[in-house]
């Protein structure tokens, strides 16, 4: 292991805090979703301190919205380390590298944001763009990840992602979906509405303003369904062609399980059912979705080619 690691340039430390990274920013999304669902991001009126102190009032909405203030301060000097570490030390490996700088750079704006939800607000257009960033830095991260963890393993697998197999681009297929519908739940919901925050593959938000939105609507309607289609080909397709690539196997059928229980979790949403531990288990599961299909398309264009 030692002497894979020295060849491919990347240390243990180096993939331990990728890792760790990865991690965090996941919960990190996933809290920022508990905080929408739970209507708490107005518990705390000001920035950085909550009422002018460290140490928030003991209410439920305030200990969530400042908990999740904590984990983003915790969550991003390990992006930032993880950056570094990259840059220094294996810059020439790109896709270790190159992901976690952009996603520095993509860090700062859902940062700039969030201090802006927080005193101002945010118009729709502007949450969708922070909720987009924020699921990005996530899948960038997961990336940079996933090759450094490969690399050691398989010597010889080049510093490079091959998306021309038809597998992998439908996995691409499914993940642009589900990021679409996601986002676009944020721009077509009404004030009221739980899509407003991350939320189910296929629930309806209800009715849109105007013309335009009731297109948009209908747009995420079609592409939530195209994407449950995707995941059950997917599924059927990593266990006909994919048989020798667990890491594949094994992202196909986590998806497949995400993605079911996303639409199950949104039917009992819209026959009434909006509580709030079930709108967190659907905030959950939707992180869990995501980064199920991102690295599913990794894992996909890391896989040997026929010859």
């Amino acid at each position: 292991m030692t002497t894979h690691t020295a060849k491919n340039g990347i240390s243990r430390p180096h993939r331990t805090f990728l890792l760790t990274a990865t991690a965090m920013t996941a919960l990190l999304v996933t809290m920022g979703g508990v905080v929408c669902v739970t209507e708490s991001g107005r518990a705390c009126p000001d920035w950085p301190r909550c009422y002018g102190q460290l140490v928030p009032p003991m209410r439920t909405d305030t200990i969530i919205e400042y908990t999740h203030r904590l984990f983003a301060a915790l969550t991003s000097p390990f992006i930032i380390a993880a950056a570094l570490m990259g840059w220094m030390k294996a810059r020439s490996i790109r896709w270790v590298s190159r992901p976690p700088v952009l996603a520095v750079a993509l860090l700062i704006a859902v940062v700039a944001f969030g201090a802006i939800a927080v005193l101002r607000g945010l118009p729709p257009w502007a949450a969708a763009l922070d909720l987009g960033l924020a699921l990005s830095v996530l899948a960038l991260m997961l990336t940079s990840t996933i090759v450094a963890f490969s690399r050691p393993d398989n010597p010889q697998l080049a510093d490079r992602l091959s998306f021309s197999r038809a597998f992998v681009r439908l996995a691409l297929v499914a993940a642009a979906g589900v990021f679409a519908v996601f986002v676009g739940g944020v721009l077509v919901a009404d004030g009221g509405s739980t899509v407003r925050c991350l939320g189910c593959l296929g629930v309806r938000p209800g009715p849109a303003a105007g013309g335009f939105g009731r297109w948009l609507q209908f747009g995420r309607d079609a592409i939530s369904g195209v994407v449950a289609v995707s995941i059950a080909v997917l599924l059927v397709a990593a266990w006909r062609t994919e048989r020798s690539d667990a890491p594949v196997r094994r992202s196909a059928a986590a998806a497949a399980v995400l993605g079911f229980a996303q639409i199950a979790l949104g039917a009992l949403v819209m026959m009434g059912g909006a509580t709030v531990p079930l709108l967190v288990a659907s905030v959950g599961t939707a992180v869990a979705l995501w980064v199920s299909l991102v690295a599913l398309a990794v894992f996909g264009g890391l896989a040997p080619r026929p010859a």
